[in-house]
């Protein structure tokens, strides 16, 4: 029988994926909707809940022993692969809401050392399909053209995209998020493009307050304890979480309690390392 060596729990994106409409934050700050009394939660301005659908492209995962964004691009030299999506302009598309990705690519076992910088390239679009029931009054998210947009109670929900191209919430290119805290360690998040695996970041890549050629986001955490892979290490997995956090709603200037107005788009979603080791002798 396998033994589980250890499992460890990490907010892996809490921060990265947002829709367009509203600059990233830690899912730490952004609090569950509330069924009960109020669905903005003291003086928030949104809140996260568990979407019927969420849809990302994974490009690459792998595990590094030096943080790989250190520089201006994305440094594999100190890295090993761990998964690297068959479909390089595309990625591979799974519904993360359906539980556990059939990722389509090629999966290894990560080569023996030690490593303390984990990282994930994935699509900046994401594709939700949401709605949240509260007191009897369901609140769907809706669509202008194909971009999540508004939130109300005509339905059904409309499954929209999520285009994240600028962290900060005006202003010039900002396309780093870093030293967002999770259980574990640090997350850092990267605008990049993928022709050239660059950061997105300052004014001249600036376009009306976005960030221009971002197609892909980059994701490294910074754990407290490293991953330690030895002979005995069979797999290594990283399994995907929506539940809780995929879909987002805001609540305007005005912000009543139970008001979304500012509409509604993607947010984060978590998930785990298992580290499954050989039996034991």
């Amino acid at each position: 029988m396998l033994k589980l060596l250890k499992i460890i729990s990490l907010s892996i994106i809490s921060l990265l994926f947002m829709s367009s409409n509203a600059f990233a934050v830690s899912a730490e700050d952004v609090k569950a909707c509330d069924g009960d009394t109020h669905l903005f939660t003291g003086s928030a301005t949104a809140c996260r809940f568990t979407p019927q659908s969420y849809k990302a492209n994974v490009f690459e995962m792998g595990l590094c022993t030096v943080n790989p964004m250190s520089g201006a691009a994305l440094d594999r030299s100190t890295c090993t692969k761990v998964f690297t999506a068959t479909d390089t302009t595309n990625g591979s598309a799974h519904d993360f809401a359906l539980g556990d990705a059939a990722l389509v690519g090629t999966s290894a076992r990560p080569a023996n050392g030690t490593y303390k910088f984990p990282y994930i390239i994935l699509k900046n679009v994401f594709t939700i399909k949401a709605e949240f029931e509260r007191g009897g009054t369901t609140y769907y998210v809706r669509k202008s053209g194909s971009a999540c947009d508004a939130v109300n109670t005509t339905g059904p929900a409309q499954e929209c995209d999520g285009t994240l191209v600028q962290f900060a919430s005006s202003g010039d290119c900002d396309g780093e998020y870093l030293g967002a805290r999770f259980e574990g360690g640090l997350l850092n998040g990267y605008l990049m493009q993928a022709s050239t695996l660059d950061k997105r970041d300052g004014s001249s890549e600036d376009s009306g307050g976005e960030c221009t050629n971002v197609d892909r986001i980059v994701g490294v955490m910074e754990l407290d304890t490293a991953l330690v892979i030895n002979p005995s290490v069979m797999n290594f997995k990283f399994t995907f979480n929506v539940t809780g956090y995929g879909a987002q709603m805001f609540t305007g200037a005005s912000r009543p309690n139970n008001n979304p107005n500012g509409g509604g788009g993607s947010g984060p979603f978590s998930g785990f390392f298992t580290i499954i080791n050989a039996p034991q002798q």
